[in-house]
């Protein structure tokens, strides 16, 4: 069993697997209630990887904030992180990776420098998440797409009702805009896509 210390936040409440392998647990943020299985993978070397209340992974999950950088007149494997360090200092190259409150991820999922996981969404299994996926949405595949939301917007407001402050709730009008956006309006190309 690996022990870690230093992290960068981590509740009691939380469970790690005992063989996940951690680059930087200073860059680890995990909250109240949140579990890791086994066999994850997080490489975060120069950006944060930062787990909410009431998340968790599946076995299995891969955490990459970073990329590698090209550089002219350099091999890729000549760039050093000390030379990336100098010459990113917009951190370009590295990104930190958010999942917000009651997120579910599903087995041998990849999440990206970059990606965000709105609350209450669902990750399935195999997927790749790369960008923002919106509060409650469903989504498979590589690269991730929506596919459906756990609830309509206006089961969410009352979901929500039950589990936060008034503040902290996700108003109707963007769950609406969501719901339009990443679902009603896509429903053709979603059939297409998870048609088997």
């Amino acid at each position: 069993m690996k022990i870690y210390k230093n992290y960068g936040h981590k509740e009691r409440s939380s469970l790690i697997g005992d063989d996940v392998i951690i680059f930087k647990p200073q860059n680890l943020y995990l909250y109240e209630h949140t579990g890791i299985a086994l066999g994850a993978i997080i490489m975060n070397w120069r950006a944060k990887f930062v787990m909410k209340r009431y998340s968790g992974a599946a076995f299995g999950l891969k955490v990459v904030t970073g990329n590698h950088m090209r550089v002219v007149g350099k091999m890729y494997m000549q760039v050093t992180d000390e030379l990336k360090e100098s010459l990113d200092k917009n951190n370009v190259y590295d990104k930190d990776v958010i999942v917000e409150e009651d997120v579910w991820i599903g087995s041998n999922v990849t999440l990206l420098g970059g990606a965000h996981l709105g609350r209450g969404s669902n990750i399935g299994s195999g997927s790749v998440v790369r960008g923002n996926i919106p509060p409650y949405a469903i989504v498979i595949g590589n690269p991730a797409k929506v596919v459906g939301f756990s609830f309509t917007p206006e089961q969410i407001v009352e979901h929500e009702k039950q589990l936060y402050p008034e503040e902290e709730r996700i108003p109707l009008e963007r769950l609406e805009k969501n719901y339009q956006k990443y679902f009603l309006k896509r429903i053709k190309e979603i059939r297409d896509f998870t048609r088997i």
